[in-house]
C-alpha cells in the first residue's frame, strides 16, 4: 500500500464520491478533479484530501469509495527514488497517485517529517499533508 497511515487517523474514514473510470488502489492519492468529485492524483496534484481505503475501478460519476480524510494524519509513504538526510523537514510533490518525489517541490503538496532506514539507500519516509487554500 503506497500511503500507510501511522498517526491521527481514528475517525476519519467516510465514503466519498469519486469520479468515473477511475482506477483506484487502496493508498492512492485522491484529488479533486474540478467537478466535485475525486480522481486520483498526479505529479501536478496541490491538495490530497483523501486516500483511498478500497480497491476499484468506478463506473459512474459520484460512485462511492470509503477513503481516509488526510488531514492532521502522519503518513508511510513510498519515495520514487532514495530520500537523503537534506529532504528532511522539507516539502514535495507527488511523483504519481502512489508515491512521494523527495527531490521536486513545485507543489509542496507533502512535508517530510524523517526518512526511514538508510539515507541515500531506502526509499521511504514519514510526513503529512498539506492544503494549501490557494490551490
Amino acid at each position: 500500500m503506497s500511503f500507510i497511515p501511522l498517526e491521527g487517523y481514528e475517525g476519519k474514514f467516510r465514503e466519498v464520491a469519486c469520479a468515473t473510470t477511475q482506477t483506484i488502489v487502496k493508498g492512492d492519492a485522491l484529488a479533486d478533479n474540478g467537478l466535485g468529485y475525486l480522481a486520483v492524483a498526479t505529479s501536478s496534484t496541490q491538495n490530497v484530501p483523501f486516500i483511498a481505503w478500497q480497491t476499484v475501478t468506478t463506473t459512474a460519476d459520484g460512485q462511492k469509495v470509503l477513503c481516509l480524510r488526510t488531514e492532521d494524519v502522519i503518513f508511510l509513504a513510498d519515495c520514487d527514488a532514495a530520500w537523503s538526510q537534506t529532504d528532511v523537514g522539507t516539502l514535495c510533490d507527488l511523483a504519481a497517485k502512489a508515491t512521494v518525489n523527495p527531490d521536486i517541490s513545485s507543489h509542496d503538496v507533502f512535508e517530510i517529517i524523517e526518512g526511514v532506514g538508510v539515507a541515500d539507500t531506502d526509499t521511504q519516509v514519514k510526513g503529512k499533508f498539506r492544503m494549501q487554500a490557494d490551490a
